[in-house]
């Protein structure tokens, strides 16, 4: 038992839905995936801060970064080049989740369920 709730009083990891990360993305580049399911990163539950990376040329079948089930996302000064997803947004940000904040970003040639899509979608916000 590490204590950090990824894993039961006997050690066992604890189901996708019960846990998740709290990883920093500093300086990353995703580059280059194709027919993800599940996107660059799928925060469940957990805090993602995106500073300074790079997502191109990737398609995926939900949002390249998303975030459900109680998770925070910080992102700032990162490009979102040539994406593809099946539905709208190229960050997804789910109702129970927060966005921290949204800073500095840019994205260019991106197509989302719903047609050209350079934005973050908040289901929270009903936007």
């Amino acid at each position: 038992y590490n204590g950090d709730g990824s894993t039961d009083s006997e050690g066992n990891l604890l189901p996708f839905e019960e846990g998740s990360m709290s990883v920093d993305f500093l300086g990353c580049s995703f580059s280059d995936h194709l027919n993800l399911i599940l996107g660059a990163i799928f925060n469940v539950g957990g805090i993602s801060v995106i500073v300074d990376s790079v997502f191109q040329d990737i398609s995926s079948e939900a949002s390249v970064v998303s975030s459900i089930n109680n998770g925070t996302i910080s992102l700032s000064t990162s490009c979102f080049v040539g994406i593809s997803v099946d539905i709208p947004g190229t960050v997804f940000v789910d109702d129970s989740s927060t966005l921290n904040f949204n800073l500095d970003n840019f994205g260019s040639g991106n197509e989302g369920g719903n047609g050209t899509c350079n934005s973050i979608f908040d289901e929270g916000s009903g936007l």
